[in-house]
């Protein structure tokens, strides 16, 4: 299991998104947390790795949640949909 931390931008954008999208972020989120790293069992939460250090998790059809990995744990960094995370990774140097 690996700890997950939640972003303050993660926090504002769910809370414009509805109590619906809440809920299933909190589910996706313990989730990740619980099956990260085995690929088995996190098939179902279409986990994937973007860049050398980012991640997301697609717990819905249009919308990803966005990881980034640090030595001892993943931040969930925010909501996006594919064309943020194109834009978002576009401009992240280095990973």
């Amino acid at each position: 299991m690996i700890r997950v931390d939640i972003g303050p931008r993660l926090v504002r954008t769910a809370h414009k998104m509805g109590p619906n999208i809440i809920a299933k972020a909190e589910q996706t989120l313990a989730l990740v947390a619980q099956h990260f790293g085995d690929p088995h069992r996190h098939a179902g939460l279409g986990l994937r790795k973007l860049g050398r250090r980012s991640y997301e998790a697609r717990p819905w059809l249009q919308w990803r949640i966005v990881f980034i990995r640090e030595p001892d744990r993943l931040t969930a960094y925010d909501i996006m949909d594919h064309s943020e995370v194109r834009t978002w990774l576009k401009g992240r140097t280095g990973d």
